[in-house]
């Protein structure tokens, strides 16, 4: 029986991504097939992120989030931490990618710890590192537009398997940045 409820759980999970939330959708079925052999870092954790571990088993994944009761949903290699202070965790260039999806203006709310941020994710990506964000563009919805920040100049818009940035999931507003380190 658990068996069974078990697989029912994983074919609601992908109706419900498929149908429900696109970007969720774009981020497991389009992005993480396509990071192998990396070092990769998983900004912000919680329940729907349960199996990104396991969709990114190909790589040395490691996680961070502030909060300690997510830790459960992160990497083996997690970190209790904030992303703005990155470059106190990691030495110089010790990433390959580093994955942002929905920091920005959910947790990540105010422009200078955001470009902060952004000057220390460069610091810990190796060069040509990549720095992948996703945010919502909805009015009223996020303070913190990446493009807009000081730091944003430390990387350039690239082409992520035939999806160039930015790119913008079917009519969300959610908008992927797939940046790599200048």
């Amino acid at each position: 029986m658990k068996k069974v409820i078990k697989i029912l759980r994983k074919i609601a999970r992908e109706l419900l991504l498929k149908w429900r939330q696109e970007d969720r959708y774009f981020i497991e079925r389009r992005i993480f097939p396509k990071i192998k052999h990396k070092k990769v870092l998983l900004v912000g954790v919680a329940n729907y992120t349960e199996n990104y571990p396991f969709r990114l088993r190909k790589n040395s994944l490691w996680s961070i989030d502030i909060d300690p009761s997510v830790a459960k949903y992160g990497a083996k290699n997690h970190i209790v931490g904030n992303i703005k202070d990155i470059d106190s965790f990691f030495n110089k260039d010790f990433f390959d990618i580093i994955l942002m999806f929905g920091v920005f203006g959910y947790g990540l709310n105010d422009p200078k710890e955001a470009d902060k941020t952004l000057k220390n994710c460069a610091k810990v990506l190796n060069k040509k590192g990549q720095l992948f964000i996703q945010w919502s563009d909805m009015p009223g919805h996020n303070q913190v537009n990446p493009q807009e920040l000081d730091n944003y100049k430390l990387f350039k818009d690239s082409v992520f398997y035939g999806f160039k940035s930015p790119f913008r999931v079917k009519k969300k507003t959610k908008v992927f940045h797939f940046l790599v380190k200048n």
